[in-house]
């Protein structure tokens, strides 16, 4: 929903001049005029989706990877982001093609919350040909650019039927065993995409470019899953992926990368492993794989699965993110691993240092969130993941839908620069400026508490899901003001006021919002010093007075029309708690805020 001429001047005020004191200097009596205003989502669901995006049950998929391809990349296509997510489809339309299955299903979005299916052979882009070896469980797909060729590549996972009959293919009777790596090649993002192959000398047949068992000449089959491509600054490509369970090499069930030679051909010499569930460290002598070395126990959260990687770089600094624990458990989350070269050594920080990166379960709104990918558009970092229907098991079904949330580079307390999610969120965020054109202003203003610490919280974008950001909060006791102060007028459109992680500090009502004003509205009858917003309530929907627990990560906001500020005054008072007593059953009048996120734009 757009923003309508209902955010105007409160009518029933309209034209009347109140006194006020304290808002300006000493003996002064300043005039105010009361702001009328929309809190963010209206009782049908709607919201203003030119500033705000939230996380709903929709698009359907599993296993997202996201892209932005840029109009500069590709004049055709450019402009959006592109996920891919897993999938099958019937393809009686395409047969006279060859083409015996669809998988792969593409999705578009300029601003990582509203999707529309775009893959080019109804919904999906991949098409396998009735030729392809490739014609049994397509899993974890991924894509990239590649600016050398302007050509788009995309990898999954997927197994040849038992009985194939081709040199160096695995004949078992267990499917996991017959589980390899495809890639497959298109003009356009959105498809359709070819498998690339190799041939069989002795049968003719196609067959896979990448096979471990062939290429690090293992005794038994390799089974491999969920490849990931990444380019480093150098132009070399990598691939990541995942060892599944299969027959003879289950126990290495980790995450493990290699070198390319082309966008096809390993470099087998280089085939690493990264990370395994339950161990800080893992490691290989590279190209050698049936052998891993796993060094100290890892207590953080997290069994032995290591699966669906991503891999991210920032300042020289490489991050394998995972996804950790089973499919099927409620904790299934993402964790990272820190190295200095995208081969590793790999570390994985502890739960107070920065494990997990996104986990649902520890707040019990929303399990599964695990199998992700990550991507940045002028210097803003997202995730976009999977996440169950169920808060309880995917024994109450397969639904999965994906959801969108920031991510921030936080440091811990050794000083290490690590991943930390705002997120899993359920309420609504502000959307990235290159989407939406409104920058956080409050990030470029000095900001002042009257009581207090941490004040420097408030304006970070970190919203403290987990334990390496729980102190970054602003803290207070009793009454507290919080000023935010310009050096040139701004315009501003919209305030979002994000509440504690712990519901004992939170906050059920804002006392007062004080806008300064710069020049005056054009709708003001008369010149007023200040427009104000008294009793801005934080949403029932995030409240559960029954059970006395609420959505973490929600926000009290105020939409309004236009105003040209220089200053912001937020009064929180003593009586403003969310809760009136603390667990220990005493008087409440402790405090923390996350974050204050103020949309507008320069005045300049």
């Amino acid at each position: 929903m757009k923003k309508t001429a209902r955010w105007l001047l409160a009518g029933l005020l309209a034209g009347l001049v109140l006194s006020a004191t304290g808002c300006g200097g000493a003996g002064e009596q300043d005039s105010l005029v009361y702001l009328e205003y929309g809190t963010g989502i209206l009782e049908d669901g709607n919201y203003n989706t030119e500033l705000y995006g939230i996380n709903i049950k929709e698009p359907q998929g599993g296993d997202p990877h996201v892209i932005w391809v840029s109009e500069e990349e590709d004049p055709v296509n450019g402009g959006w982001y592109y996920m891919y997510s897993g999938g099958v489809g019937s393809a009686p339309e395409y047969q006279q093609e060859h083409i015996s299955v669809l998988a792969v299903i593409c999705y578009r979005s300029r601003d990582l919350y509203q999707w529309e299916r775009c893959g080019a052979l109804d919904g999906f882009c991949v098409g396998i040909d009735d030729e392809d070896w490739c014609q049994m469980h397509q899993w974890g797909p991924s894509v990239i650019r590649n600016p050398a060729d302007g050509k788009y590549y995309c990898y999954f996972s997927a197994a040849v039927v038992q009985g194939y009959g081709a040199e160096g293919i695995s004949n078992s009777s267990y499917d996991w065993d017959r589980l390899y790596l495809a890639a497959s090649v298109s003009d356009s993002p959105m498809g359709p995409f070819d498998v690339i192959y190799d041939t069989d000398g002795a049968t003719g047949k196609r067959i896979p470019t990448v096979n471990f068992q062939t290429g690090c000449n293992t005794q038994y089959p390799w089974a491999t899953i969920d490849p990931v491509p990444f380019f480093d600054d150098d132009g070399t490509l990598y691939l990541y992926f995942n060892k599944h369970p299969d027959d003879h090499y289950s126990q290495w069930n980790g995450v493990f990368g290699m070198r390319m030679k082309t966008m096809t051909i390993p470099d087998y010499s280089t085939v690493t492993c990264l990370t395994q569930g339950g161990f800080v460290t893992a490691s290989n002598t590279p190209g050698q794989i049936e052998e891993v070395t796993e060094g100290e126990p890892y207590f953080s959260d997290e069994i032995g699965i290591n699966e669906a990687p991503f891999m991210y770089k920032h300042n020289g600094t490489y991050y394998i993110t995972y996804a950790s624990n089973g499919y099927g458990m409620a904790n299934y989350s993402v964790h990272q691993a820190i190295g200095d070269s995208p081969l590793g050594t790999f570390v994985k920080p502890d739960e107070f240092s920065g494990n997990p990166v996104l986990d649902g379960s520890r707040y019990n709104f929303v399990h599964g969130t695990a199998s992700h990918g990550f991507v940045e558009r002028d210097g803003e970092l997202w995730i976009v993941y999977h996440r169950n229907g169920s808060v309880n098991s995917y024994e109450e079904g397969w639904e999965r839908s994906i959801s969108s949330d920031r991510v921030c580079l936080v440091e811990n307390a050794e000083g290490q620069t690590v991943l930390s999610a705002n997120g899993p969120s359920k309420s609504l965020m502000w959307l990235p400026e290159c989407v939406s054109g409104y920058q956080n202003l409050a990030q470029t203003a000095d900001i002042e508490i009257s009581a207090g610490t941490g004040a420097q919280y408030l304006t970070d974008g970190v919203l403290p899901f987990y334990e390496v950001t729980r102190e970054y909060v602003m803290q207070a006791e009793g009454d507290v003001t919080i000023t935010l102060k310009w050096q040139e007028p701004v315009e501003v459109s919209s305030l979002m006021i994000y509440n504690a992680q712990e519901v004992e500090k939170a906050f059920s009502n804002i006392a007062d919002i004080r806008f300064r004003l710069a020049e005056q509205p054009e709708w003001a009858s008369k010149p007023y010093d200040y427009a104000v917003i008294q009793d801005l309530k934080f949403p029932d929907r995030y409240w559960n007075p029954e059970t006395e627990k609420y959505i973490v990560g929600g926000c009290a906001v105020a939409e309004f029309d236009q105003l040209l500020v220089s200053e912001i005054q937020i009064t929180i008072e003593d009586g403003d708690r969310l809760m009136e007593y603390d667990k220990f059953g005493e008087p409440n009048s402790g405090l923390n805020l996350s974050e204050i996120v103020v949309l507008g734009r320069s005045g300049e």
